[in-house]
């Protein structure tokens, strides 16, 4: 069966349902990306229109003008019933999210829906009813399409390139790799790519090519150095209200069911795909630079990726958590649906 989001077409031809007109139950989401972004309009938008018009109308989701907070603090901002929707990334908050850092780290995929429906599988088999996300009711996970070197000035063709550079990253993965290569990293989140990058306060960033477009930066960044498997993959996790989900009839959870876990997965990483190619055609006319990772950088970088993984597996070991474990289900998951 295909997912119900990409049978969809994930933002397209909603408009045969008519919401029935009646009192309803409402969400309203606090979103810390612009509503143009394409992920807000292929994917959250297109989620929200889908809920309302299979319920009738009983369910309504309400798009704030300005997020309610930091992203790393949108978890509590909906567990307190601030908001009633919004989604957050995983490496915002890497010590209280701490069980999902391994979506992240390098050479691992070149498929957001790869990724995305290995890191869901690996939530369900692994972390479900663990209690991380306790007080908000989980839609479902996905990660971002492989992470990117994107610099101002010049191509990072070498570790040698990189000393010095001062970049903007999310998670720890590109901190740890910049910060070994001998650059600064400069962590801050995504939508201030624009400001640090246009005033000189960084000099490139960490991003898939979609941010290029998304974050409106292509003008900014026309160099591009690129690793197998990624620089990285950033993990994130959309969810609504626990609270007023309860109080949702039987069919209207059926109908969010429905568009939840592997369903929602796949949506969003077919979203951060089509993403992506954006980024990248953008690039390409734009006449911007390409280079790939050497040998050198590889080597580099497998070693700061299995040093993560100890330390992932140490720390997994004090949660009572198996990591060996985790990891080797969640590549073999990535690998096999890349297979396909």
């Amino acid at each position: 069966m295909k997912p119900v989001l990409a049978a969809a077409g994930v933002a397209v031809a909603l408009t045969a349902f008519s919401p029935a007109s009646q009192a309803a139950t409402e969400f309203a989401f606090s979103n810390w990306i612009p509503w143009t972004h394409k992920l807000s309009t292929r994917l959250l938008i297109p989620l929200m229109t889908v809920i309302e018009n299979r319920t009738e109308g009983r369910v309504k989701f309400r798009q704030l003008p300005k997020p309610l907070g930091h992203p790393r603090a949108h978890l509590d901002i909906v567990r307190t019933g601030q908001a009633g929707a919004a989604f957050g990334v995983h490496g915002y908050s890497p010590k209280r999210l701490r069980a999902y850092a391994f979506s992240e780290f390098p050479l691992t995929g070149e498929d957001a829906v790869a990724t995305s429906v290995a890191f869901q599988r690996t939530h369900d088999k692994f972390f479900k009813g663990k209690g991380y996300y306790k007080g908000v009711h989980l839609i479902g996970l996905n990660t971002h399409g492989p992470g990117v070197i994107h610099h101002s000035k010049k191509l990072i063709g070498s570790i040698a390139d990189m000393k010095g550079q001062k970049i903007r990253t999310g998670g720890p993965a590109p901190f740890a790799i910049v910060k070994a290569w001998g650059g600064t990293s400069i962590r801050l989140p995504a939508p201030k790519s624009y400001e640090v990058l246009s005033t000189g306060v960084v000099d490139g960033v960490t991003f898939p090519y979609e941010a290029l477009t998304g974050f409106k930066i292509v003008n900014l960044v026309k160099f591009h150095t690129k690793l197998p498997g990624g620089l990285y993959n950033s993990g994130f996790y959309t969810f609504i209200g626990q609270k007023k989900y309860d109080g949702l009839s039987a069919a209207d959870k059926q109908v969010i069911a429905s568009l939840s876990g592997e369903n929602f997965a796949y949506a969003a990483g077919r979203v951060w795909n089509q993403n992506d190619a954006d980024g990248l055609e953008a690039a390409k006319k734009g006449g911007h630079k390409f280079g790939v990772a050497t040998a050198e950088m590889l080597a580099s970088v497998k070693k700061i990726k299995a040093n993560l993984e100890a330390r992932y597996v140490a720390d997994m070991k004090k949660q009572g958590i198996d990591g060996a474990a985790v990891l080797k289900f969640y590549y073999g998951e990535v690998a096999k649906l890349q297979a396909n």
